[in-house]
């Protein structure tokens, strides 16, 4: 039966500088600080954007049929969409700055699951601020993209045109050598009823008198 070769641990070349006793400090400091500072800045970030959402869904609420209610129906469908999906990104953003800041469930963790996964609690520690590091990264580029969607919706609002208005129709009545003309109100019993500007009563024009009808946009 063949033993299995034995290892033996090696030596290093030299023994460590102060150099290298300096920087093996350091990197331990920034190791014991990495996760606190994670954590600040995901604590930044949540806050800002929280506010920033708040703001922003304010406004959309308030102004945004003003906004909009006079452009065309594809751009009111194009703004809309590129805005709520700005808002979406944004409260994506805004989960991952809030899961990066509160961390694992520390309630269900213990120290045996600790040195089972991850050998040692130092390990787990950097491990949780990578963790930690990587969702404020997914929350910096949720929110990239968020405010870009925003940008091109405020943009389109800009350059939309105007929608098209219906004009007003009046209706100019002849009668013989005479013209009339203002907003029909009603036509029953062989006689037209005709709102006048300038007059309390509406004009009364009999049908039979009727040379002509024409809708115009404006009285002469």
């Amino acid at each position: 039966m063949t033993l299995p070769p034995r290892y033996r641990a090696l030596l290093p070349d030299r023994p460590p500088t102060p150099f290298d006793l300096t920087e093996r400090a350091e990197f331990e400091r920034l190791v014991d600080d990495s996760l606190p500072g994670v954590r600040d800045s995901a604590e930044n970030w949540r806050n800002g954007l929280a506010a920033f959402i708040t703001l922003m869904t304010t406004g959309f609420v308030i102004k945004g049929r003003d906004v909009v209610g006079n452009v065309p129906v594809g751009w009111r469908i194009a703004i809309t969409a590129l805005v709520a999906l700005g808002l979406a990104f944004s409260v994506i953003g805004l989960w991952q700055a809030l899961a990066a800041h509160a961390g694992n469930r520390w309630l269900t963790v213990t120290l045996a699951d600790i040195h089972e996964r991850y050998g040692s609690v130092r390990a787990f520690q950097v491990a949780t601020a990578r963790n930690a590091a990587a969702r404020l990264d997914t929350a910096r580029a949720a929110v990239a993209a968020g405010l870009l969607c925003l940008l091109v919706g405020v943009g389109l609002t800009w350059w939309a045109p105007a929608a098209a208005s219906i004009p007003p129709a009046y209706l100019r009545v002849e009668q013989g050598p005479t013209t009339t003309c203002g907003v029909l109100q009603s036509a029953d019993e062989g006689m037209l009823r005709l709102a006048v500007v300038g007059a309390n009563s509406p004009a009364v024009i009999p049908l039979a008198r009727v040379s002509n009808l024409s809708v115009v946009t404006a009285c002469d």
